[in-house]
């Protein structure tokens, strides 16, 4: 006679493989968005964390992947900034998903023809290009963004 498959709950054997092994510092990280040690950050570490969140008003971590938060609800803002002799143009406040973040990316480099990076949810570009990304985001149907300061 054959048995009877038990059904098993995957969610539950997961908690406890979780319980069981310690968490990688990646893990900690993501689940407290900071390291559980707090190491004191750099001078220069400490000014860039500052420039990506805004003085930490923004929060561009965040990520929806429900449809509530259309283009033209989110509030995105376009900054310019120094580093070092460099200019470099930040996108903050952006929840879409991480994919379509840097599908996004792609897209702008490709279209400014230059260089940029995904950091801690901020699309950097390098250059000053604030005004042909407003004209962008607004094509693609993001009405709610806005440079700033």
């Amino acid at each position: 006679m054959k048995e009877k498959m038990k059904n098993v709950n995957f969610d539950k054997l997961d908690e406890q493989v979780t319980k069981q092994r310690p968490l990688f510092p990646r893990e900690m990280r993501n689940n407290n968005n900071t390291v559980q040690n707090k190491k004191k950050l750099s001078p220069k570490a400490a000014r860039l964390q500052k420039q990506r969140t805004a003085g930490g008003n923004i929060t561009s971590n965040l990520e929806t992947t429900t449809s509530d938060q259309s283009p033209e609800k989110q509030a995105i803002q376009i900054r310019v900034a120094k580093r070092g002799s460099k200019t470099v143009t930040m996108m903050q406040g952006m929840t879409l998903p991480f994919k379509e973040r840097k599908m996004l990316l792609k897209e702008m480099k490709t279209m400014l023809g230059g260089g940029g990076a995904l950091v801690e949810g901020v699309l950097e570009l390098q250059g000053s290009h604030s005004d042909k990304i407003l004209e962008y985001l607004k094509s693609k149907g993001y009405s709610g963004a806005k440079k700033a300061g």
